[in-house]
């Protein structure tokens, strides 16, 4: 090039951006050359992240936001060049899957900014391309290679369902590319403006203000390597963008300020007989305080069936007071409901422990473990009529295990005594049996029942309804209503009640795994249905005290993991967000005692936390080395405040908060009782209060 041509492209750069006032600022930039050639980030499936927060590490800021096809990122060297490669095919082959391989990078604050990336489309079966304005992982723009030669601009609203669909196409083009080139996919937006290109040439001009900021992202469906990304924005732009950023952070510390924060109160060690999330709450040794039951399993065909293999029983303080079994390590694990619950199950004033184990249902003494009774587990015969079971037959190996396997046991009143004295057993998904509290036979009946029950005296006669699944019977076992040949999935929780807290007509929730979020009326008629995900474990309480009645709290665990969903008691969506891409519990804490509370993400100190109804982080755990595996909220000082109860295999420790209630008055929300603990059972935190001069 000449010196006179080289002076004229340096004068028409700097007058163009002399013009404008700005020069670009580098926002972001990976090449990739970081990373260790191999596998792509760590994703530990070991605990079983359904129910348990699982330590995830990821390089260079990438997060990956789904469970799909997270082995064929794979980080390649040629010529010592690194890229980022997506080395599997997904849509095209499994097309009754419902997310996609999705890494994303960068701020949800980011709004005006150039995008660049560099990559090899291997393959042109399918869909790869770059994601920009990213919300989650439902909602964003992606400029992508589609199959056929096309090229496409889209966003995914992601509202119509999940299974793959919830996209609409702006514009497309037909455009071959080399899939051994490399080529250059460039996005430039300013406001509703978005401008495409591909080796410099403009492909798409356009207009649209779906989203107005965001995160970027890699898309993958098919063969495709990533080898350079770059994030530049206007000067003024990145100042604007950091500007608002510490705005958000200083609002953020200030609520954290404003919010009691986690103080530690009890530490106990339970090295050796610890447990993952298969530990109750109950007063075993009978002084009014909270023991706690640690129950260690093995599982053997597949993780679909378990055995209970030892039994720890330990004080508020961590005494053992009693050991039943052998405690073994490898046996702490959990990836399924366990069958033991604390409850005085014989109205004598002391909790008992209850628990299937082998053939039997055991009924153990709560102070000494010695057993008081034991009652033989029911038959696995399959009857004539029984038609539930067949989609789930891949859980039953009733040739190999001729006794049913109890699934989990819970406590309701059926007969109208006032208490909680008949018992509901149930296999892994399709028969229940309900007995009274001396194990004489009510009723069985067969659906699709999921995981766990919920109880509720719909009619108000003294007598509860049991709501399983996708189906409702009354308490002698008929069959009320049900939703098993609509749906096609099972449902893993279920609650009902007057969420409106008016005393109007009975709702029912449903997270209904990849069925998504259902709202029924009391007769079983659909009121909304969102295909949000796979719902999983959802919970009630006053997460918006601006919004009348109760909300309702989804989180996904498959498809899009981690996505939260709010709804409001009429069943409205109300607010979404995604904080962590994992879809482990999410609980109500009364942490506060003013009416307000928080959703419980998880113990760990960075992805976790206590989170409002406005999907902000307002309480963080300290980090001062605590197990963040599991986690509960429960009173365990007896202030109606909850503490925060997290553990792992060997320990657990119980936070309270830092600073004395003050009001005259505090919130003491009712909630399910300990005695119906579960890994399914959603938690409602039914509205109540209490005097401070009461407790």
């Amino acid at each position: 090039m000449s010196k006179s041509i080289l002076c004229l492209c340096l004068l028409s750069f700097f007058l163009q951006h002399s013009a404008s006032g700005q020069t670009d600022s580098e926002l972001a930039y990976c090449d990739f050359s970081h990373l260790k050639p191999g596998r792509f980030g760590d994703f530990v499936t070991k605990g079983f992240p359904e129910y348990q927060y699982i330590a995830r590490q990821f390089t260079d800021g990438w997060e990956i936001v789904n469970n799909r096809g997270l082995e064929e990122w794979k980080v390649l060297d040629t010529d010592g060049k690194h890229s980022l490669a997506y080395l599997g095919f997904n849509v095209s082959v499994w097309t009754n899957e419902f997310t996609y391989p999705i890494l994303c990078y960068g701020d949800p604050l980011w709004s005006n900014y150039n995008l660049e990336v560099s990559l090899t489309p291997l393959s042109r079966k399918d869909l790869n391309g770059v994601i920009f304005r990213y919300q989650d992982g439902r909602h964003y723009y992606l400029f992508g290679l589609d199959k056929g030669d096309r090229v496409t601009l889209r966003y995914r609203d992601g509202e119509k369902g999940f299974r793959l669909d919830g996209w609409h196409e702006i514009a497309s083009v037909k455009m071959a590319t080399d899939s051994s080139a490399s080529i250059n996919m460039r996005v430039e937006l300013k406001g509703n403006q978005i401008r495409c290109l591909i080796d410099g040439k403009e492909i798409f001009n356009v207009s649209d203000n779906k989203y107005s900021s965001g995160k970027i992202g890699l898309f993958a469906t098919s063969p495709v390597a990533f080898h350079e990304v770059k994030v530049m924005s206007p000067s003024k732009e990145k100042e604007a963008f950091l500007s608002l950023r510490t705005a958000k952070e200083k609002e953020t510390e200030e609520l954290r300020h404003n919010n009691p924060k986690p103080l530690l109160w009890k530490k106990i060690s339970t090295k050796g007989f610890g447990v993952a999330r298969a530990m109750r709450l109950g007063d075993l040794d009978g002084d009014g305080r909270l023991d706690f039951l640690l129950v260690q399993n093995m599982p053997f065909f597949g993780d679909n069936y378990n055995q209970i293999t030892c039994l720890t029983a330990i004080d508020n303080d961590g005494k053992m007071l009693w050991q039943s079994g052998t405690p073994d390590p490898e046996h702490a694990w959990v990836s399924y409901d366990v069958a033991a619950q604390i409850y005085d199950i014989d109205g004598d004033g002391k909790n008992e422990v209850v628990i299937a184990q082998g053939k039997w249902i055991k009924v153990l003494d709560g102070q000494t473990g010695r057993v008081k009774a034991r009652y033989p587990v029911p038959s696995s015969e399959i009857l004539p009529e029984e038609k539930s079971w067949l989609e789930y037959s891949h859980y039953y190996r009733r040739d190999l295990l001729p006794y049913l396997n109890v699934d989990c046991i819970s406590f309701a009143d059926l007969r109208g005594t006032g208490k909680a004295q008949d018992v509901i057993i149930k296999d892994r998904h399709t028969r229940l049996w309900a007995y009274t509290n001396k194990f004489e036979l009510l009723w069985t009946a067969s659906a699709n029942l999921g995981h766990f029950p919920t109880f509720y005296d719909s009619n108000k006669d003294g007598k509860e309804e049991v709501y399983i699944g996708y189906s409702k019977f009354d308490p002698s076992g008929k069959l009320i209503w049900s939703l098993d040949s609509l749906m096609g999935e099972h449902a893993d929780g279920i609650c009902a009640g007057d969420f409106s807290l008016t005393g109007g007509p009975e709702r029912v929730f449903i997270g209904g795994s990849d069925d998504g979020v259902l709202f029924l009326d009391g007769s079983g008629r659909i009121l909304k249905h969102d295909l949000v995900g796979h719902a999983q474990t959802p919970s009630a309480g006053n997460f918006r005290p601006d919004i009348p009645g109760l909300e309702f709290c989804n989180i996904n665990f498959w498809g899009e993991p981690g996505l939260i969903s709010l709804y409001n008691c009429s069943g409205e969506k109300i607010t979404s967000f995604e904080l962590i891409h994992a879809g482990s519990p999410v609980m109500p804490v009364n942490w506060r005692g003013d009416g307000t509370e928080f959703i419980f993400l998880s113990p760990n100190t960075v992805e976790g936390g206590l989170v409002d109804g406005w999907g902000r982080r307002v309480v963080m755990f300290p980090n001062d080395g605590h197990p963040d595996l599991c986690w509960m909220a429960h009173d365990m000082t007896g202030d109606p405040r909850d503490e925060l109860i997290v553990w792992d295999t060997e320990s657990i420790w119980i936070y309270t908060q830092d600073n004395p209630f003050k009001g005259a008055r505090i919130y003491a929300p009712i909630r399910p009782p300990l005695y119906n603990e579960s890994n399914y059972s959603p938690i409602v935190s039914w509205p109540a209060w209490m005097s401070v001069q009461d407790h």
